[in-house]
């Protein structure tokens, strides 16, 4: 089995191409930059050798991406401009043309299924010029998306794009609304900073999702074959805070206190329960197993 994974070079999509040389596929990886040196021919794990190759291109030469997908059964799309800053100038062109492209190119070849890296911004709150208010909470993906950034706009695009496509072709499309995405491997200062903080009115609503989850789900998405169009959100279950959620709500956002009242102190507020109904998918790592951030409850200030 040989998956097309484009933005292999990124720190997402390498960990994706890691999952997925971990699993047994072929990978073709592409991307206008180079792939980390632990993916590179000579420091490849013997048991990935012959499996991965790599193909120089940006995902708006289309012809390039045709060619690309010849002979490959999925598409883990990751390609993009990761946010909105200093890059309205091809933002549109290469998230919103790219995705294109590639849905174009996974019809050409005849291939099933495309799992594609959308966003949590798709709802509009995390970059909004104006602040938004959450309608409700927790989240899910019926929540109303009004973007005024336009990375919110281009993932929100992507997910009508690959909805078109379904329409289209009956080409299936996995969308994953990715959370704030972290990985715990290296200086966790700031974090535990952040943790600690309950003056943080945080926008993403103090969720996260580890790296490895995160690729996990790209995997997921294709497997197995997922018919018809998917929108879900990939967060972890529980919240990148130290504090009690509760208390957070009722102090940055108490207008939508009640609606949380019923929660345990640390779930998310995003609701992640259509991924693991579609895909199998639920978050198997947390911050509060990481040795330098555990207990950070007990060194809270008592009120």
């Amino acid at each position: 089995m040989k998956v097309l994974i484009t933005g292999a070079g990124g720190r997402i999509g390498a960990a994706t191409v890691r999952e997925f040389l971990e699993h047994g596929y072929h990978v073709r990886a592409l991307d206008k930059t180079a792939l980390p040196e632990e993916l590179r021919p000579a420091n490849l794990k013997d048991e990935w050798r012959g499996r991965l190759e790599m193909v120089y291109a940006d995902v708006t030469e289309r012809l390039t991406l045709l060619k690309a997908a010849e002979g490959c059964d999925k598409i883990a799309h990751l390609a993009a401009i990761p946010n909105p800053v200093h890059n309205d100038e091809r933002l549109m062109e290469i998230n919103v043309l790219g995705t294109q492209h590639v849905l174009a190119a996974a019809e050409a070849n005849g291939i099933e299924n495309v799992v594609l890296a959308s966003s949590a911004c798709a709802f509009g709150i995390v970059f909004a010029k104006h602040p938004v208010q959450p309608v409700y909470l927790p989240m899910d993906e019926d929540h109303p998306c009004v973007p005024q950034d336009l990375y919110g706009l281009s993932k929100l695009l992507n997910e009508q794009t690959a909805a078109t496509y379904t329409r289209r072709c009956g080409l299936s499309t996995v969308c994953l609304r990715i959370g704030n995405v972290m990985s715990f491997d290296g200086d966790n200062d700031w974090k535990k900073h952040q943790l600690q903080s309950a003056d943080r009115a945080s926008r993403d609503f103090w969720t996260y999702v580890d790296l490895r989850d995160t690729a996990r789900a790209f995997r997921l998405g294709v497997e197995p074959l997922q018919k018809g169009h998917h929108v879900l959100l990939i967060t972890a279950r529980d919240t990148f805070s130290a504090h009690d959620i509760r208390d957070l709500v009722r102090r940055h956002y108490p207008e939508r206190s009640a609606e949380v009242e019923h929660l345990q102190p640390h779930d998310a507020l995003y609701n992640t329960t259509r991924a693991e109904e579609a895909i199998g998918w639920v978050a198997q790592h947390s911050w509060r197993d990481v040795e330098a951030l555990k207990n950070l409850e007990a060194l809270l200030p008592k009120e």
